[in-house]
């Protein structure tokens, strides 16, 4: 069988890139567990035709970990790969090598996925074939990696990955994104809402904000094009949403009543914008839909403070993930 070639941009954020991976093996319905390793781009026809980079490395290597220590094993038949878990818990533990962050030192980057079941664990991180002479076999995907420039902003993975869970279980209908700044949170979200057929509109007025950063915000903004960078990292990541340039509850008006799936609020934190904010969007969600935000912590006591008193006004539960993302769902009636 061919190895599926997906191509996929890289923006230095491993989760993200993982988890766009998995994806797309998820959609072609790749079988489970998995194993991934980092290669070089210019390997590609190498494993193509074997199956794994490592073929022709001469030699072999008296192996002491595993059940049968001390037996050589050829080096071709042997790889240096991470699991899904040990790629998460990597980025956890910052000492700790994965896959991923072999990117750091890899120029050209190409991320491989095996299918685990074709190897025996010998030790941590290393795998044998089961059957060396199956190698092209075990071989399901080539992610040619395209690098990007990392996108300036105030977005945590952990807070990426939470706004992409929010995202992740639509299908077809719409969503709006209040505050995009260059796109760092878009970047989370724009490849699954596509992917998932859902319409993703961004607002901001790339003006500034009525908030404590606000003259931050207004010095950068007369620094550089921000607007242009937006455009350029959404382009660079073929990330194509309707852009709204205009005050959030401006931007409100042109929707429907339940009209919408999910609005993400990232837009200024202070109480009276975040409240207004609140009061705009939530009638334009479907029942059963998310209004959503960020920065929800003791730093932004305005988007606290804000959200609790909106959302106890209309009896309304706040969830939280374990960073600063809230959320709270309508209900089929208010």
């Amino acid at each position: 069988m061919t190895p599926l070639i997906l191509p996929l941009p890289y923006i230095g954020r491993n989760l993200l890139f993982l988890e766009e991976a998995l994806d797309e093996l998820e959609e072609r319905g790749a079988p489970h567990p998995l194993l991934f390793r980092a290669s070089e781009a210019d390997k590609l026809s190498r494993l193509l035709e074997h199956g794994t980079d490592r073929a022709g490395y001469p030699g072999e290597r008296a192996w002491t970990d595993g059940p049968d220590q001390g037996r050589p094993i050829r080096h071709e038949d042997v790889i240096f790969a991470t699991t899904e878990g040990e790629i998460r818990r990597g980025e956890r533990e910052p000492e700790r090598s994965t896959s991923l962050k072999k990117f750091a030192v890899i120029e050209r980057p190409l991320f491989i996925a095996h299918d685990a079941r074709c190897f025996v664990k010998l030790c941590d991180r290393q795998y044998e074939y089961r059957d060396p002479a199956q190698k092209r076999a075990a071989l399901l995907a080539l992610f040619p990696v395209t690098r990007v420039a990392p996108i300036q902003g105030w977005f945590s993975e952990e807070d990426g990955l939470a706004y992409r869970a929010l995202v992740r279980p639509l299908r077809g209908g719409a969503m709006v994104e209040v505050g995009s700044w260059k796109g760092l949170s878009t970047a989370y979200v724009g490849r699954l809402a596509a992917k998932n057929g859902v319409a993703l509109h961004c607002v901001d007025t790339w003006e500034g904000s009525s908030d404590k950063y606000a003259d931050r915000y207004r010095a950068m903004l007369a620094a550089e094009d921000v607007p242009g960078a937006f455009r350029a990292n959404m382009a660079a990541l073929g990330i194509q949403p309707d852009v709204l340039r205009m005050a959030s509850t401006d931007a409100a008006a042109r929707f429907a009543d339940a009209s919408l799936d999910l609005v993400f609020l990232d837009g200024s934190h202070d109480r009276a914008a975040v409240l207004a904010d609140l009061e705009a969007w939530w009638p334009r969600l479907k029942p059963g839909a998310v209004l959503a935000g960020h920065d929800h912590n003791e730093d932004h006591a305005g988007v606290m403070e804000a959200v609790a008193h909106f959302m106890s006004r209309i009896g309304r539960a706040i969830e939280r993930s374990a960073g600063s993302v809230w959320w709270a769902r309508r209900s089929a009636g208010w």
